[in-house]
């Protein structure tokens, strides 16, 4: 469950103060009440309220500034949170008449990272494994997304990490992570961690956000993320582990996908798990729930020991892919 927190009765955690949102028609706001009240109103809506305080509403906003209020009775007493953000307008439509083509987006491999992959290391002991733990965002600027109490995800990064680390370590690994506490870390340092240790792996960790125009209340899955076919191996080798204890719970989208910058290295696999949804009520308070973050950390490590066995690939070969 989740820890105390010392807060107003009712509290906005997104939007932030003045917070520019790109041209949307509807958005997010979270936040957070204190303990009894059951239901928070925002522009006039009802909205419930989870059982830790956290809450969720999905609203129409409008171009320029909105101002928004969420309230809630205490004791009696009707109590309230305004905040004031602004929404881009809304961009004008093109006079010429064939459709605008969105720019492809050209990825290139890390510029430091071989074109070949290097061996898979099923032929080696755990002990002579080594793995690059990366606990995603940090430090006093990069916050990573919002939970409904305000808290940062940096720091649910870094509590899984930690839990990761000392069960890969259990299992005999060598683990190396990119940082064990709350500091910054430029993007393409992370995986340059690879080559300074000579590591096998790179696992970063991260808790997602929908975009401003998703409902926040609606949206919590699970997905590791990859950008090559050895980076998939890994991925998917997690994946089906995290789905294991997390199934029952939330939506679960497996093996994905995507161009992130610590994933493109085509010499070192690597994978990105975005472990679960922080602005959704139930996501925050799954990541501080130390008994479940223990279960998918046992997961997480339980996946990579699969993908050093070459279980992922004997697993594929009998036609059981993700």
């Amino acid at each position: 469950m989740l820890g105390l927190c010392v807060m107003l009765a009712v509290s906005i955690a997104v939007p932030k103060p003045d917070q520019r949102l790109p041209y949307v028609e509807r958005c997010y706001v979270i936040g957070a009440v204190e303990p009894g009240v059951s239901n928070v109103v925002v522009q006039g809506k009802s909205f419930p309220v989870y059982r830790t305080g956290a809450w969720a509403a999905y609203i129409e906003v409008k171009e320029g500034e909105n101002v928004i209020v969420a309230s809630c009775e205490e004791s009696g007493v009707p109590v309230e949170e305004t905040r004031r953000f602004f929404v881009a307008p809304k961009p004008k439509p093109r006079t010429d008449a064939s459709p605008a083509k969105p720019a492809e987006r050209v990825y290139e491999k890390l510029d430091f990272a071989k074109d070949e992959p290097n061996p898979h290391p099923s032929g080696k002991s755990p002990r002579e494994v080594t793995v690059v733990l990366d606990p995603g965002h940090g430090g006093k600027k990069d916050l990573g997304a919002v939970s409904p109490h305000g808290w940062c995800e940096k720091d649910a990064n870094l509590l899984l990490s930690e839990a990761v680390r000392e069960e890969l370590v259990k299992l005999g690994y060598r683990v190396v992570p990119t940082r064990r506490n709350d500091r910054a870390v430029e993007l393409y340092e992370r995986p340059k961690a690879i080559y300074a240790v000579g590591a096998d792996a790179f696992i970063s960790i991260h808790h997602n956000a929908p975009a401003a125009d998703r409902d926040a209340a609606a949206i919590r899955y699970a997905a590791v993320y990859s950008w090559n076919p050895i980076g998939e191996s890994l991925a998917k080798s997690i994946a089906r582990r995290m789905d294991e204890v997390q199934g029952g719970e939330m939506k679960s989208n497996g093996a994905m996908h995507a161009n992130f910058a610590v994933t493109r290295n085509p010499e070192v696999p690597s994978c990105l798990i975005e472990a679960d949804f922080i602005t959704n009520p139930a996501g925050e308070e799954a990541a501080w729930d130390p008994v479940r973050r223990q279960r998918l950390a046992e997961a997480i490590a339980a996946g990579f020991a699969d993908w050093h066995k070459g279980e992922e690939s004997r697993i594929l070969r009998l036609g059981d892919g993700l």
